[in-house]
């Protein structure tokens, strides 16, 4: 690989990895994630900071929500979605239920991709309305897995409201909710966000290792509860899949970088 495309690929790589983490990232961070020496890091973070592309807040560096919000680094979150297009089929067709692929956007959870339930009644969401992150299984899981200083300065920038009577609001619970989730690899919530909707998630890793999205399973109460075990167990076997998918994929690339 010449000079010019090895500095692309690793200004790429910076800018996906920032994409990928909620919080602040430092110059060792940055470089011990990607594997580049401390004083190449230095100087990519400083350009992209002083072209705008990242924030920087004493030594650490951030991506602007304006550009984190807008899915302007279409990179990971387009490798994403490409691999989770037939897992999601998949999850629909083995649960028979409503299967799908959320992110976290700031302090809530946003919806990019889905599977609808060939049910008559069944359980489907819009992909453009943002949810709460505390009260639905995407947001519950993707907060146990992320950096637990990061997942609770989210949690104290949330107002936790009651957005139905079984909607959970107090900290200490959340938290225990949190620590089990951490414990099975999934987390679940019963009419907590939709009265008559329940649901199941487990979290998809980014190439990083960082929890980067989460895959879940909704459907009407009355069936979720009759089938949890099962839908569990789908939605963490398929999670896992897509995130094997998703490392596959980043380092087949890297190898046809250093090959050119």
């Amino acid at each position: 690989m010449n000079d010019e495309v090895k500095s692309a690929a690793r200004v790429l790589d910076v800018l996906e990895l920032f994409a990928a983490s909620v919080g602040a990232l430092g110059v060792s961070d940055v470089a011990r994630k990607l594997g580049i020496p401390k004083s190449s890091t230095q100087g990519l973070l400083t350009t992209l900071a002083s072209r705008g592309y990242l924030g920087r807040q004493d030594s650490a560096y951030f991506l602007p929500a304006e550009r984190r919000d807008g899915g302007w680094v279409g990179g990971l979150r387009a490798r994403l979605l490409g691999l989770a297009e037939p897992i999601l089929q998949r999850v629909a067709r083995e649960s028979g239920e409503s299967a799908f692929l959320g992110v976290l956007v700031g302090n809530e959870i946003q919806y990019l991709a889905k599977a609808v339930s060939k049910h008559e009644v069944r359980y489907d969401a819009s992909l453009s309305q943002m949810r709460p992150v505390y009260c639905t299984s995407t947001g519950l899981v993707i907060l146990a897995y992320l950096d637990r200083e990061a997942a609770n300065a989210i949690l104290k920038r949330t107002k936790l409201i009651k957005v139905t009577p079984n909607t959970v609001t107090d900290r200490a619970t959340i938290d225990r909710m949190l620590e089990r989730a951490r414990q099975v690899g999934f987390s679940e919530v019963r009419n907590a966000n939709l009265l008559g909707a329940s649901g199941v998630a487990a979290p998809v890793f980014g190439p990083s290792g960082e929890v980067f999205a989460a895959l879940s399973i909704g459907a009407p109460t009355t069936r979720y509860a009759k089938a949890r075990e099962q839908l569990a167990e789908i939605v963490v076997e398929k999670a896992a899949t897509l995130s094997r998918l998703f490392l596959v994929r980043k380092e087949a690339e890297k190898s046809k970088e250093r090959a050119a």
